[in-house]
């Protein structure tokens, strides 16, 4: 039996939320008050990110939650990518740093009405 290192249980995040940082958008995949994960497309050329992102749901951007300050905890290939055109998918685990009280609010807004209960 694996056992589990989070603080907080994650939720799996409805399709149409991903990450917008200066590097790296994303696809989340799950997400708790603690941190989350998402899968991006590595290009090789990318510089290393700011270390904050923003958290968006909806075509429109009907939710968006601005400057989440994290660290990075894994970084590992998802997927081969698409076959044919040599593209690595790959997923990142971050931990959010310290949020404001208002990006705390927001961000359990988000899990309540944009994610799920399962892994």
């Amino acid at each position: 039996m694996q056992h589990e290192r989070r603080r907080f249980k994650r939720y799996r995040v409805k399709s149409g939320a991903y990450t917008v940082n200066s590097s790296r958008p994303g696809l989340i995949v799950d997400i708790s008050v603690g941190g989350m994960s998402f899968n991006y497309i590595d290009r090789k050329e990318w510089p290393e990110e700011t270390f904050s992102l923003d958290i968006v749901f909806g075509p429109e951007e009907e939710f968006r939650l601005n400057d989440i300050p994290y660290r990075i905890v894994s970084d590992r290939v998802a997927d081969k990518g698409f076959h044919d055109s040599g593209l690595v998918v790959k997923r990142r685990g971050i931990e959010f740093g310290e949020l404001t009280s208002e990006q705390r609010i927001r961000l359990e807004y988000f899990i309540r009405n944009h994610a799920s209960e399962g892994e």
